[in-house]
């Protein structure tokens, strides 16, 4: 069973976006795959802001269970500042701190009406 089926596109390429759209239409018809994990952005913030979701993932007809992650600073940062740190730093405060604490919320799963 292959877990990492990786799905990569250029936004901007508009024949990109129907591919992916039709490869995730696929995917959530097939009830005996697993579900699929969508990262929209491809990004992370800071913390401090919330990003809205491109609506293209809402868009093909499958449940949606939307999940928002906020990690808390308190053991160390999870998100590097290329301003502050070096990678190679980083990489080190990451693996030598205590534990990454995050917080998850569950929000109520979501169909196109």
């Amino acid at each position: 069973m292959q877990t990492s089926q990786h799905v990569f596109f250029e936004r901007s390429e508009m024949k990109d976006r129907h591919l992916v759209r039709k490869k995730i239409r696929e995917h959530i018809a097939d009830k005996a795959k697993l579900p699929i994990l969508i990262f929209p952005e491809g990004t992370c913030t800071n913390n401090t802001s919330v990003m809205m979701f491109k609506k293209g993932s809402f868009e093909v007809g499958g449940t949606i269970h939307p999940v928002a992650i906020k990690y808390d600073p308190r053991f160390g940062d999870a998100f590097w500042n290329s301003t502050k740190f070096s990678m190679l730093m980083y990489l080190f405060n990451v693996m030598t701190s205590w534990a990454l604490v995050c917080n998850v919320w569950y929000l109520p799963p979501m169909v196109k009406e």
